[in-house]
């Protein structure tokens, strides 16, 4: 038995005198004195010296890491190259080669010399072979062993009007030779045959104008206040999907001072009344704002008409002339009722005050929390003894009013 030791990629070998002639007898162990070839399918190879006839042997070790005599390692003699390669997967592993000398037998008579392979042999014989050139042809293809060089651009020596002018001013052109003839572009590309000995026209380089393009479409952005990016185009093409190109959310910033109030701001511009008197003054305006109608019209020769001439006299105006104010008025929960004379306000209160005609202009002053509540009218109206209120939805309880003033309208 031939014993070989590897250790990584390196191999050595011990064996006894090794004579040529045997046949069917010779076998091999090979030990490892590391894990580096776990897992390999490994393959001991030997080669002779290529003047002795360069004959082969590629033999799978078995499962104990064995050639057996039934693999038919009959060496002959002469110098024997010996080397290991193992597979796993895309991976190949190798050894350095050894040299191992087989010596020449004491078989003398011709018979069992030159035995000749059965064809079960020498297919596999062939087919080991092919698979061994097959590997090598493609060791050499990936280190770059076949690849051709650079090749050059294609580009006319130099252009001529015609070919008598290239034939007169080319005397000696080389095989390949590429010129252009023409007057302009697009130019005939004449090439030298030099086989043939003759200028070949290949004809133009650039081919006939193609056909006009159909109008391009115009994609429009657009970027909603979520960040998403979406897309329209004129063109009835397939838009680009929706996409978000908000940032990230910002830190919080400071916490801003806290502003005036409107009384706080009215003091600051001069105004020297308390701060309930403001407010009152504030709750009078939506009041003050709706009595005045479209255009600029006086309300109060809306609602009184036209004033015939001599109907004002100066003891009509002294006994007629004063406005009537009423405080703290209360109007039970109780006295509201259904109304339609304001669609947005379907409740109306009467708030009796002494006094007060259909001729006077009434002016209801509300507390700020009514106000702010937004469920009484902006309006009010007067009847021959109060004032009539105007309200959103009912109230639950009853309602204090600050302030009423009737102006006289005649």
């Amino acid at each position: 038995m031939i014993e070989f030791f590897v250790s990584g990629q390196s191999l050595k070998f011990y064996t006894p005198v090794i004579a040529a002639d045997s046949l069917n007898y010779l076998t091999a162990k090979v030990n490892f004195s590391d894990a580096a070839w776990d897992g390999y399918s490994k393959w001991l190879h030997f080669r002779q010296d290529e003047e002795l006839g360069a004959e082969t042997f590629d033999l799978q070790l078995d499962g104990n890491n064995e050639i057996t005599a039934d693999q038919k390692l009959n060496l002959s003699v002469g110098q024997w190259e010996i080397y290991l390669t193992g597979v796993k997967g895309e991976s190949r592993l190798t050894t350095v080669p050894v040299i191992m000398t087989v010596q020449e037998s004491g078989l003398i008579d011709a018979p069992l010399h030159g035995l000749p392979m059965s064809v079960a042999e020498r297919v596999d014989f062939n087919a080991k072979q092919a698979l061994l050139t097959a590997q090598a042809v493609k060791e050499m293809a990936d280190s770059g062993a076949f690849d051709g060089k650079p090749g050059t651009s294609f580009a006319p020596l130099a252009y001529f009007e015609s070919v008598l002018a290239l034939e007169e001013s080319i005397t000696e052109p080389s095989p390949g030779d590429v010129y252009g003839v023409g007057s302009s572009a697009p130019y005939d590309i004449y090439v030298w045959d030099g086989v043939n000995q003759l200028w070949v026209n290949n004809g133009q380089l650039q081919g006939a104008p193609g056909e006009q393009g159909k109008p391009g479409a115009t994609f429009i952005p657009n970027v909603d206040t979520s960040g998403n990016l979406s897309w329209s185009n004129d063109g009835g093409l397939e838009n680009p999907p929706l996409r978000n190109i908000s940032g990230p959310k910002g830190d919080t910033g400071p916490k801003g001072e806290d502003g005036k109030g409107p009384y706080e701001v009215a003091s600051a511009n001069g105004y020297t009344g308390t701060e309930a008197t403001f407010n009152q003054a504030l709750t009078a305006f939506p009041y003050h704002n709706a009595r005045h109608l479209p255009e600029g019209a006086d309300p109060i020769k809306v609602q009184t008409g036209n004033i015939a001439d001599g109907a004002v006299t100066k003891a009509k105006l002294a006994s007629d002339a004063k406005s009537l104010s009423f405080a703290n008025k209360t109007v039970a929960a109780s006295s509201w009722s259904s109304d339609s004379t304001y669609a947005d306000y379907a409740y109306r209160a009467a708030v009796a005050c002494s006094g007060v005609s259909e001729n006077h202009f009434p002016i209801v002053v509300f507390s700020p929390a009514d106000v702010l509540g937004g469920s009484f009218a902006p309006v009010a109206e007067s009847y021959s003894g109060g004032v009539y209120i105007y309200a959103a939805s009912k109230p639950a309880a009853a309602v204090t009013i600050p302030s009423i003033v009737c102006l006289p309208l005649a």
